[in-house]
């Protein structure tokens, strides 16, 4: 079949972030023999009348779309990507009559909302590498798909007043990887390298944790299915021959967990005489000198610990499973080892009281990270611990769950909490609060990729001239959370 895979991401602030997953889907289809062509919407100036010209030309028989995100996540600076995302569908239904599969992570998180917001005649939840082959084969041998593992089906609702869908269970094959490289060839990878500063790799899909906001373990399952430690260098050496050399991030939920994972890419990578700069996202659980030590000498330069908060009372909120201790010493660990570290922590969830909120704030002084990306408020998705918990407690109504943002500030902090906040980030100089203060300018972005820096741009946030410049963003905190509108939800 003449298959249109369509990357509806639009963002690139902090950076373009190449599609991974769809070029995972790329590979399967075309490992499956069908005929492929790529929309990728992220570069452009008119990047919806590029797509109207290139499925003129293609004709596609079926459209793929991956919805990456739903918003950005970020408190009261919230981006819906609703409205870009249905744009994207009108745009499609206008000029062909191809049927479209809606999928992705952003899709996963809310497929029965997606697929009646956007009219999708098909949709796939999770791991789509399967069942996105399974559908078209399905199709192309005159099959109801119904039935199919993680494919999702619109349908009528017995009231016939809305839509209703049909989901079976997802697909989540403990060797996902086996037989499976991202084509990256079908997309422009070397400008994402140029614009996003780096590249991207997964070595692991599904995550044990039990963060009680977190949607990982509803998209990816709750264990570790781990690649090879051979299969990631192969995969990472490729990168650096293809495209020259360049700086590769994890996009992994965390890399150094389980143990023994991270160390076997390590080892290998040291094996090879292998050199190449990476970063990845990380927790302090069972973070010791040797792990710490072992990552730096295999080119890791930064990393983004998840430690979400350093107040006892507010890690078990958070559904962590480590105290605030266990956040220094990781922390004295990576830098001790010449690891730039980011502490990325959330500020109001259930149980924050203006103590937990200093408490935290003095530890991460005491730390000394070379940033901290601090989020207001708490994002509420559907299936998860924290979600459950305040609908049970009567905080939050089931209904207000959905596609419209929403987020939780607990009432006994939500008029300390901004202006509080960015009284921090101006002391501190190297805080970015991304739901406050808008934390880059397209164009600063692109004048600093242009200049040829590359990896996460938080690391710039030691150096004195880009201290004095954040630290000018805060000079006139803004108390206010902004005037509500429908593009977001405070409960």
């Amino acid at each position: 079949m003449r298959v249109l895979l369509v990357s509806a991401n639009r963002e690139q602030i902090p950076d373009p972030v190449f599609p991974l997953g769809l070029a995972c889907i790329a590979a399967a289809l075309r490992n499956a023999g069908h005929r492929l062509d790529v929309a990728d919407l992220c570069f452009g100036r008119h990047p919806l009348r590029a797509l109207c010209e290139q499925v003129a030309v293609f004709r596609p028989d079926i459209i793929g779309l991956s919805l990456r995100n739903i918003d950005n996540a970020a408190y009261p600076l919230t981006v819906d990507y609703l409205s870009l995302h249905r744009e994207v569908v009108d745009t499609l239904r206008e000029v062909s009559q191809a049927p479209v599969v809606l999928g992705g992570s952003g899709f996963s998180i809310l497929p029965g909302a997606y697929m009646e917001a956007l009219g999708g005649d098909w949709g796939i939840v999770g791991e789509g590498e399967q069942s996105f082959v399974d559908l078209l084969a399905a199709l192309e041998n005159g099959v109801d798909p119904v039935g199919l593992p993680g494919l999702v089906t619109p349908g009528v609702s017995p009231a016939a007043t809305s839509l209703s869908v049909q989901m079976t269970p997802v697909q989540r094959p403990k060797t996902w990887w086996q037989g499976l490289r991202p084509a990256r060839d079908l997309f422009d990878y070397a400008r994402y390298v140029r614009r996003g500063g780096m590249g991207n790799m997964q070595t692991k899909r599904g995550c044990v944790f039990k963060c009680s906001y977190c949607t990982y373990p509803l998209l990816e399952g709750n264990r570790f299915r781990c690649r090879e430690a051979g299969d990631v260098v192969d995969e990472l050496e490729a990168l650096q021959r293809d495209y020259g050399p360049h700086p590769v991030f994890f996009v992994d939920s965390i890399l150094n967990f389980p143990r023994g994972h991270v160390e076997a890419i390590c080892e290998e990578i040291l094996r090879r005489g292998l050199k190449v700069s990476w970063s990845c996202y990380a927790t302090p659980v069972k973070l010791d000198r040797r792990q710490a030590g072992l990552m730096a000498r295999a080119g890791c330069d930064g990393i983004e610990l998840g430690s979400d908060a350093a107040d006892d009372s507010q890690l078990v909120q958070l559904g962590k499973s480590f105290d605030a201790e266990t956040v220094e010493r990781a922390s004295r660990y990576c830098m001790e080892a010449g690891l730039k570290v980011c502490q990325t922590v959330i500020f109001g969830a259930p149980g924050e009281t203006e103590a937990s909120v200093r408490a935290t704030c003095r530890v991460l002084r005491r730390m000394h990270p070379v940033a901290v990306v601090a989020m207001t408020g708490v994002r509420l998705y559907p299936g998860t611990p924290l979600t459950g918990s305040l609908v049970e407690q009567g905080l939050v109504q089931q209904d207000e769950i959905g596609l419209l943002p929403a987020f939780f500030v607990d009432p006994a902090v939500a008029e300390f909490l901004p202006g509080f906040l960015q009284q921090q980030a101006q002391q501190a100089g190297n805080w970015v609060l991304p739901g406050l203060v808008p934390p880059l300018l397209p164009g600063s972005q692109r004048l600093l990729r242009g200049m040829g820096i590359s990896g996460p741009l938080w690391r710039l946030l030691h150096k004195p001239w880009m201290h004095y410049f954040n630290s000018n963003k805060f000079r006139r905190p803004n108390t206010s959370w902004g005037v509500p509108d429908r593009k977001h939800k405070l409960l």
